[in-house]
């Protein structure tokens, strides 16, 4: 069986624009756990509130409400927010070793283990760029003719072919410190030795990507999680 087995067809699509979804959002990974939601409508309480829209704004996931508090909550204070049946995690406050992530806007995320987060951002040419552009956005990059999309149940992930490599995978398993910032790890060789020690013949399929920057993709990652029982096929 071949190994992208999990990478679609090639598939081709337009920028659409997308009817409004029903929006709430969390303030901490704690929220998350304890599957505690507020409506974004509530951050308007006694104002007008505008359809709740996602856009991506300079390669970035970004929420605009219509209202000034509102949007500066969503932008500096939230921990996430789910839009319709995607998560998205605010990468404002993410740190991996102590060093921001490129991305300092929202990011598709899946749930990992129940009750984690695997978040997926990538870079190119020195600017973040995102993943997770579903059907749901209001506006987003057109891929070339040869796109493939790699879906996860009913999480669709759609990435050029020529960027599917420069996925990263990050786990997020711990509130914030002191300083208000989250603590995330790199799903890397380090990472997933550490989690398939137990099943060798996952792991050699893994490591069966001579190349180290697609072996630590999420090309390669996220199929081989999936396998592990970690993100489940209906993952959100």
């Amino acid at each position: 069986m071949k190994k992208n087995i999990y990478v679609l067809a090639v598939l081709l699509f337009v920028v659409i624009s997308a009817q409004a979804q029903v929006a709430k959002y969390c303030m901490t990974y704690a929220d998350f756990v304890a599957g505690k939601w507020t409506p974004v409508e509530n951050l308007t309480e006694g104002r007008s509130l505008q359809a709740v829209q996602m856009k991506v704004i300079d390669n970035e996931v970004k929420f605009k409400t219509g209202d000034k508090e509102a949007d500066k909550v969503l932008k500096k204070e939230a921990f996430a927010v789910m839009y319709g049946e995607q998560l998205y995690v605010n990468c404002r406050n993410l740190r991996n070793n102590d060093i921001p992530l490129d991305v300092t806007g929202y990011t598709q995320a899946l749930r990992y283990d129940n009750d984690k987060l695997c978040v997926m951002a990538y870079k190119i040419n020195d600017l973040a760029l995102l993943a997770g552009l579903g059907a749901d956005v209001a506006s987003f990059f057109v891929p070339k003719p040869a796109s493939i999309g790699l879906r996860l149940g009913s999480t669709a992930l759609w990435v050029c072919k020529d960027y599917l490599n420069s996925f990263a995978c990050y786990l997020i398993d711990s509130d914030t410190n002191a300083k208000g910032k989250t603590a995330v790890t790199r799903m890397n060789d380090e990472f997933m030795g550490k989690l398939l020690a137990d099943d060798t013949a996952l792991l050699a399929k893994y490591n069966a990507i001579s190349a180290k920057k697609s072996r630590q993709s999420a090309a390669n990652v996220l199929p081989i999680l999936m396998e592990k029982g970690l993100i489940a096929k209906n993952s959100i």
